[in-house]
């Protein structure tokens, strides 16, 4: 049996109707996703008067899901483009998984709070409240940026959105299983 090892980065490189179809792809999902979200932030800025815990929450994962989308068109020009990586290339990866921890972790917060309400309704006053959600949120933001930023900042990788990383695979599995749990 004849094994090969000389993988490079030119041998990755995508046809060119799998380029077209995530472009097109991306396009319409950056279309789409930025009508919707800017229709949930008039709703929710605009048509909704009072405070409540489930609005701050929905107002961090609208923010957290828009800035997603706002990177869709810098992911686009990284396709295309062979010599755009370096700085644009890790401030987009950062961007983007920074929004997207954001987000699943927001919609957990949603979770939470639900059960807290539906499961012990007399409790619920003295666990929830708007500014208590807020500072919740706050903190998770905080959080997330730093981890991530230092996390995806000391990665040293020739690829945009590569995924291999130095640490040992047990510490890996950890991380997922924290971040994702």
């Amino acid at each position: 049996m004849n094994v090969s090892n000389n993988c490079s980065t030119t041998n990755l490189e995508l046809h060119h109707h799998v380029r077209l179809t995530e472009f097109a792809l991306y396009s319409l999902i950056f279309f789409f996703g930025a009508l919707f979200n800017i229709l949930a932030f008039w709703v929710f800025f605009c048509k909704m008067k009072k405070w409540t815990e489930t609005r701050v929450y929905v107002i961090n994962l609208v923010i957290a899901d828009f800035s997603v989308i706002c990177t869709l068109p810098s992911m686009i020009y990284l396709l295309w483009s062979k010599s755009a990586r370096g700085e644009l290339c890790r401030f987009v990866e950062t961007m983007y998984f920074i929004n997207m921890l954001v987000s699943i972790y927001i919609i957990s917060f949603i979770s939470i709070d639900r059960y807290i309400a539906i499961k012990h309704p007399l409790k619920a006053r003295t666990f929830r409240s708007p500014s208590k959600a807020a500072l919740l949120c706050g903190l998770l933001w905080v959080l997330v940026i730093i981890s991530a930023t230092v996390q995806l900042w000391q990665r040293h990788t020739a690829l945009c959105f590569q995924t291999h990383t130095p640490m040992p695979a047990a510490l890996s599995l950890l991380a997922i299983f924290f971040v994702f749990t």
